[in-house]
């Protein structure tokens, strides 16, 4: 017998996470269990910062065009970060693509 308290019809679910969005969380967890916590901690700030801004430009970050990292930097500048943050925020993506041998830009 159901009682009208938790109808099973009128509860609401979260919708399903795109596949992509999946993988990336995936390939964030695989690469920073070899990373001591602080790194790991400002490394998953990062990914998760270019991941928001892919997101809200309805891009795939794990498949960004140079000319998406060259926008990404110019707002980072534009918001005044740091050379080495934004070097680092460069860096951590390539390890996540497997990208270490493309050029910095």
């Amino acid at each position: 017998m159901s009682s009208g308290r938790y109808p099973d019809d009128g509860m609401p679910f979260a919708p399903e996470i795109p596949e992509r969005w999946r993988e990336f969380a995936d390939r964030r967890e695989a690469l920073l269990i070899n990373y001591g916590y602080n790194t790991a901690r400002a490394y998953w700030a990062d990914l998760q910062d270019w991941f928001e801004w892919a997101v809200e430009r309805d891009k795939d970050v794990l498949a960004l065009t140079e000319q998406d990292k060259k926008q990404y930097v110019a707002l980072l500048r534009r918001r005044k970060y740091s050379e080495s943050t934004i070097r680092r925020r460069l860096l951590v993506l390539r390890l996540l693509s497997g990208d270490q041998g493309r050029q910095r830009l």
